[in-house]
């Protein structure tokens, strides 16, 4: 009997050391639905696993990070320090984004393990009610060279993916495809990813003083590695890799209304936001390539903007004289301080741009922006960046940093995938990194409605995307194949700080359209998506004070969307609908006015690359 009980006593013992042990290497999200466990195998080395609901989403996956320096390489060998363990939980506003208040909240634990040298690597992981995330940090005095990180992701090869095969400006288009069909590839964040059942959507956040990351596959299995731009980096005295981020849900909502991305980036630089005034811009170069080099030309879209209550202009400032690449001409221009007055007389506001080559420098940055403010120019799109090395990077937390000494507004073209930067830098309006409208005038693959249908569920999610909407005229080049409806419910589907509105006045100021297109807004202060699937179709709702901003677009069949207006306060509503006109649905909308009361469900009728949009008030 002795002999028994002291058997039982050691199992229990056994077991309880055993739960002790799993529960130190374990972060649960504050709802306990989704967990990260890291596992220190015998050798020192260090594995991952993630899962929700107790299901295996990221099946036992490497982590670590090698330097030059022996001393500072961190993939095995390792011992287990200590744990710190916290509890996150704040609230924060920015001017731009899907949501107006921003909500953050996880449980956190830092885990410091110490290599064969003594030297000690954090392995930060964060659990949120909607994912997991990670990283690593560590101190060393003087140069640090980060030859690779070790880390990866085990994915099985049977699982669905809508992921960009990698392209230095991140336009291309997201592919449905398994992993096993994916061969020897270099891919680009993000990738959604649909796994027994649950959505991933995966990326990475906070990258500041580090090269952007992509990710490698070999043909056959599922495995993700996590790749560099160049062969090696060097920084000095702390070494911050960015966020490993896994935004994690049962449902495709989950994914489209996260901010996770912007809750893993350090809180704004600037305290007194007031000054930055995000809105909808018209964009001439779209229409007319030398919009740009005449005075009353660019009047006409300052006179078309003012009577559309829209609130910017891009004057494409280097572009005088030159359809396409840049020139110092706009420097001795002499009507450009006539043109900007103009526009503020007319209450517009004027952003410009220019390439990276004449900004790369401080001295040169200093020399545009302080041209850029004598003569009243509130903001500035960089394009041609076209890398994600760690000059890169670097460059553009500089340029951000810079136009906050001169007030300016900032965008970014030829552009990698956003990374959550706009929390620290809220000047930053909007980034390309989107296969957008531009590619209608181009000798190139244009947007398809699938691809429309797939971004607020990969590329949009992670942050404000200038894809320049509402291109009602057909180019020659590549005409569009949405209907005019899926075109003006674009604004409402995708967000950005600035809505570049790409088409030609006459588009516009004689549209069927006209009305609800003088209401369009860029600020919001919650988003909801109704339903929807990557490719297929999506309906959304976003709010904007009073005002609920409702909208669908479709690809590929017709099908009926159901809305239950469950959103709304109580009280009873009539609202125009502008929809598909199945008789010339390319060139025309079909308008009809609807009363429906609060929690009421309405169906809407999608034609083959079609859409509708309302705003509910």
């Amino acid at each position: 009997m002795k002999k028994y009980l002291y058997g039982t006593f050691c199992l229990l013992i056994f077991i309880a050391f055993f739960s002790c042990t799993e529960d130190k290497f374990l972060v649960k999200s504050p709802d306990g639905k989704n967990t990260i466990h890291l596992i220190l195998g015998e050798d020192g080395s260090l594995l991952y696993n993630i899962t929700r609901d107790n299901t295996i989403l990221v099946p036992n996956s490497a982590i670590g990070v090698n330097s030059s320096d022996e001393g500072h390489t961190f993939t095995d060998c390792l011992t287990f320090v200590e744990v710190i363990s916290n509890k996150i939980n704040e609230t924060y506003n920015l001017p731009t984004g899907k949501v107006k208040v921003y909500h953050n909240k996880c449980n956190e634990k830092i885990y410091k393990f110490k290599n064969k040298n003594g030297n000690i690597i954090n392995i930060e992981c964060r659990a949120y009610n909607d994912g997991i995330a990670f990283r690593y940090t560590f101190d060393k005095e003087g140069d640090i060279t980060i030859v690779s990180e070790k880390t990866n992701f085990n994915f099985p090869a049977n699982i669905t993916s809508w992921v960009m095969d990698y392209k230095d400006d991140y336009e291309k288009y997201y592919p449905k495809r398994t992993f096993s069909e994916i061969q020897d590839s270099v891919l680009a964040y993000p990738a959604l990813l649909n796994i027994n059942d649950k959505w991933i959507l995966l990326s990475e956040a906070n990258v500041f003083n580090h090269p952007a990351t992509r990710l490698t596959k070999k043909a056959g299995d599922g495995l993700l590695q996590v790749a560099f731009p160049e062969d090696s980096f060097t920084i000095s005295n702390k070494y911050e890799s960015p966020w490993r981020t896994f935004i994690i849900g049962d449902k495709l909502a989950t994914i489209v209304e996260s901010v996770l991305v912007e809750n893993l980036n350090p809180p704004s630089v600037i305290e007194d936001m007031s000054w930055i005034e995000p809105g909808i811009a018209v964009f001439p170069w779209w229409g007319d390539y030398l919009a740009n080099s005449y005075i009353d030309t660019l009047k006409m879209y300052v006179d078309m903007a003012a009577e559309m209550n829209w609130q910017w202009i891009e004057f494409d400032v280097s572009l005088v004289g030159s359809p396409f690449r840049t020139s110092k001409l706009w420097e001795t221009t002499s009507w450009l301080k006539d043109f900007t007055d103009y526009a503020r007389s007319k209450g517009i506001k004027v952003y410009g741009w220019d390439e990276i080559e004449v900004l790369k420098t401080k001295e040169g940055r200093d020399h545009v922006y302080g041209k850029y403010r004598n003569l009243g120019i509130q903001g500035i799109k960089i394009d041609y960046l076209n890398s994600d090395k760690l000059y890169a990077m670097q460059f553009r937390e500089d340029a951000m940093k810079d136009a906050i000494d001169y007030g300016l507004l900032v965008s970014f073209h030829g552009e990698t995938m956003p990374r959550g930067q706009h929390r620290k830098y809220p000047n930053l309006m909007t980034l390309e990194a989107v296969k957008g409208a531009e590619y209608y005038t181009f000798v190139d693959t244009p947007p398809t409605p699938e691809h429309n249908c797939t971004l607020p569920f990969t590329r949009n999610v992670l942050g404000s995307m200038d894809y320049t909407p509402v291109t009602f005229t057909r180019r020659k080049e590549n005409p569009r194949i949405t209907t005019y409806a899926h075109e003006l419910a674009l604004p409402f589907i995708f967000e950005s700080g600035w809505v570049a509105m790409a088409d030609k006045p006459k588009a516009y100021l004689e549209s069927p359209a006209k009305e609800v297109l003088k209401k369009i807004k860029c600020t919001w202060d919650e988003t909801i998506l109704i339903d929807g699937y990557p490719g297929e179709f999506v309906c959304m709702a976003r709010r904007h004070g009073n005002e609920w901003h409702l909208a669908a677009i479709n690809a590929g069949t017709e099908r009926t969307v159901r809305v239950k207006l469950d959103f709304l306060n109580e009280g009873t509503y009539t609202f125009k609908v502008y929809e598909d006109d199945p008789a010339s649905p390319i060139d025309n909308i079909k308008i009809r006015e609807i009363t429906a009361s609060d929690g009421q469900e309405l169906e809407f009728r999608l034609i083959p690359n079609g859409g509708f949009c309302t705003i509910i008030q």
